[in-house]
């Protein structure tokens, strides 16, 4: 299948679950730590709106990091921890790499340029996601990205090819491989070149020790990335309990999963002026979240703008976000969101 990892043109590797102790159905592990543990820290990196937090909820099977359409739902790192078997695999999410226009354009906060680089400090290795849809970037890897691998060279990275489910041919899907990479995987040319020619102007990474084809929307290709996450996982202490998905508390997930679907019904800039805050959280016996969460507009006008006609929008980013927390938190949440609008001067 076309969408495993480009490494196919090298010696298969050895199974994936080789000296990985996998816990099946069939037995009962009273005490983990009695296994030898094996850690994986995973830096996620690339510029806005490529597909990183999309990636790790696939990658995670819950949706662990809010997304929406628009730039910068992500505002700061947060962490995703997968565990399977005795294996953790902790998964660094950053803000999209920004330059000094765009930090100032959109009121960025100062994680935008301070966590990318404190996440790659931390990592094990390094995963770079690339947009492949976009027609006038797809054939070069960011300054910003480059950049950052050099500052790290020394760290082991991979790249994953996000969006192929939008290219049509898969010649040309490997032109632009060999140029983002600078034709070469491991240190080695990516054989059968044939007439392949490098761009002037291409900007590409010769360090990756791997490369994945992915589409974050549908998921596919991404089980090629898990597993081999798993497989490079060393033996170290886990940094989280086994049942522990996320290093933000559920008032944390919850208001970012409310801002994030605020930025897909509404246009523009107005939803990044918007400014969710809780007022109840409730979680009962049986895991099921009540939360009321009210959201400060500029505005009474935009405020009856954002709600719609007969509060019909509201009503449907609510059931988008409730739709979306079920998803994270894997049992029912009943939330009420409600608009209010700040006095005017």
């Amino acid at each position: 299948m076309f969408f495993k990892r480009i490494s196919y043109l090298f010696k298969q590797k050895q199974s994936v679950f080789k000296d990985i102790k996998l816990c099946s159905s069939s037995v009962v592990i009273n005490n983990i730590e009695e296994l030898e543990q094996k850690l994986l820290k995973v830096a996620i990196v690339g510029v806005p709106n490529v597909g990183k937090s999309t990636v790790i909820n696939h990658l995670m099977d819950r949706k662990v990091c809010p997304t929406s359409s628009k730039v910068h739902t992500t505002r700061k790192r947060a962490t995703a921890i997968f565990t399977e078997g005795d294996t953790q695999v902790v998964f660094l999410d950053t803000p999209g790499l920004v330059n000094i226009k765009e930090y100032n354009k959109y009121k960025l906060e100062r994680s935008f340029v301070k966590d990318p680089n404190a996440s790659l400090q931390n990592a094990d290795i390094v995963g770079v996601i690339h947009d492949v849809s976009n027609q006038y970037t797809k054939d070069r890897l960011d300054l910003k990205v480059i950049k950052l691998l050099e500052k790290h060279v020394k760290k082991p990275s991979f790249l994953v090819l996000n969006k192929i489910d939008m290219l049509k041919s898969k010649r040309k899907l490997l032109d632009i491989t060999r140029l983002l990479t600078e034709n070469k995987i491991r240190g080695e040319e990516i054989p059968d070149k044939g007439d392949f020619e490098m761009n002037e102007d291409s900007r590409g990474w010769p360090n990756f020790q791997d490369i994945f084809m992915v589409s974050a929307l549908t998921g596919d290709g991404l089980e090629d990335v898990r597993n081999y996450l798993l497989e490079q996982a060393k033996p170290g202490k886990w940094l989280y309990d086994a049942e522990v998905w996320s290093d933000q508390p559920p008032e944390t997930i919850i208001l970012n999963t409310v801002k994030a679907k605020f930025m897909d019904f509404l246009n523009e800039e107005l939803p990044y002026v918007l400014v969710p805050e809780m007022e109840l959280f409730e979680v009962d016996v049986n895991g099921v979240i009540k939360t009321i969460v009210n959201v400060r507009c500029p505005s009474v006008r935009k405020a009856q703008l954002i709600a719609g006609a007969n509060d019909g929008r509201l009503k449907n980013i609510t059931a988008a976000v409730q739709k979306d927390l079920q998803q994270t938190f894997q049992n029912f949440v009943r939330i009420s969101i409600y608009l209010h609008a700040l006095p005017n001067k």
